[in-house]
């Protein structure tokens, strides 16, 4: 979704902008630019992740050596970018690269071995190391970055979202699909959570703490959109907490206009991720005044004043418990955190990239003075 607005948006406001990203099986693209894919597999055991196999993609390998680019931005250090890395030396124009993700977590996950790890992670540092800028989204995902051992410095570009505000008769009709979706009454409490099924978001502390609210008595409705390794396991954690008739299970949701109505027939976003750094999916909430519940000092916390425009809790599920059932019997206070959300933390991706675009001008200026102002994200 980052790179999708950047490119949008640069197109759409300032000149032309590029995608360059995997292959998917069945996948067509329908956007207003360019979109070059090489050939890649599915990761083992990291669904939807994937690996690129761009060097033995040579219809891919001709198309991207005849483009001259200006400036590329990295927003993976893998195999996409070596790429980035020999074409930027090729032409001598900078390369901009994000840092979004906390990647020790995902390496030791992959692999029980802590030298690798370590090596694997000083192989990424190496690549934001060569990189003319580095961008994270907000200063906890900066401090990360330096925690894994990162010398030089960095720049807080922060995320947007494309979702829109709606209007009021907009957002009932936003509503009144969506309850249909989740099969819902109007006055079900309805909590959400969007985002990849993998442990490491504090999923099962989600399953947990709603075992402990239907204990309590309460009535609810939670929903889990995505995909990922980890449903499964989810699933059958919801049946051993016979939690069937209040958790549906509604899949990756790819039509923003369907997540639309998912989040409007919703009343808290539940996100307890200690792993996420700066989710979209939080400000995605804010469009539609839902206040998200987050994990204390986390970093996708960062920015959240507890119950002025969400709610913060420690982690564990006797605390996210309590503080949903005490929530399921103040809806007012949802409302004015809700509100909040939408005024402090909403940022519409075409103001994020005004500021991206002068950035861009900066670094090429600085590189090579006499380039054009053309961007590839």
């Amino acid at each position: 979704m980052t790179a999708h607005n950047y490119a949008l948006w640069l197109n759409e406001k300032y000149g032309k902008s590029l995608v360059v990203t995997p292959r998917i099986k069945d996948y067509e693209d329908n956007v207003p630019y360019q979109v070059y894919r090489f050939k890649s597999i599915l990761l083992p055991g990291m669904n939807p992740y994937r690996v690129g196999l761009p060097i033995f993609d040579i219809e891919f390998n001709k198309q991207i050596q005849k483009i001259d680019f200006d400036l590329i931005h990295l927003h993976c250090p893998f195999i996409s970018g070596q790429v980035a890395l020999k074409l930027t030396k090729k032409l001598n124009i900078p390369l901009v690269a994000t840092f979004h993700t906390k990647y020790r977590d995902d390496f030791i996950r992959l692999i029980k071995n802590n030298r690798l790890v370590d090596l694997l992670v000083n192989l990424t540092l190496r690549f934001y190391n060569s990189a003319d800028l580095v961008w994270v989204p907000n200063k906890a995902t900066g401090q990360t970055l330096l925690e894994y051992g990162f010398k030089g410095t960095w720049e807080v570009m922060p995320n947007g979202t494309d979702m829109a505000i709606p209007g009021k008769s907009e957002m009932i009709g936003y509503r009144h699909r969506g309850l249909e979706m989740i099969k819902a009454g109007s006055g079900d409490f309805v909590m959400l959570f969007v985002g990849q099924h993998k442990w490491e978001k504090n999923v099962r502390l989600i399953i947990e703490s709603l075992k402990i609210v239907k204990d309590s008595g309460y009535s609810f409705k939670m929903v889990f959109a995505g995909e990922g390794y980890a449903l499964t396991e989810m699933k059958k954690l919801v049946s051993k907490y016979e939690l069937q008739n209040h958790v549906v299970f509604v899949g990756l949701i790819t039509d923003r206009e369907a997540l639309k109505c998912i989040f409007a027939a919703s009343d808290l976003f539940v996100f307890p991720s200690i792993y996420d750094n700066s989710p979209l999916v939080i400000q995605e909430a804010a469009a539609f005044d839902i206040p998200s519940i987050l994990v204390r000092n986390s970093s996708s916390a960062e920015g959240i004043t507890d119950s002025k425009n969400g709610f913060l809790v420690e982690n564990g599920a006797v605390y996210l418990s309590k503080k949903i059932i005490r929530l399921m019997g103040h809806r007012q206070a949802i409302k004015i955190a809700g509100e909040g959300a939408r005024k402090t933390i909403y940022h519409p991706w075409e103001s994020i990239v005004d500021e991206v675009y002068l950035r861009y001008c900066d670094v090429i200026k600085a590189h090579k003075p006499h380039l054009a102002h053309h961007a590839v994200s």
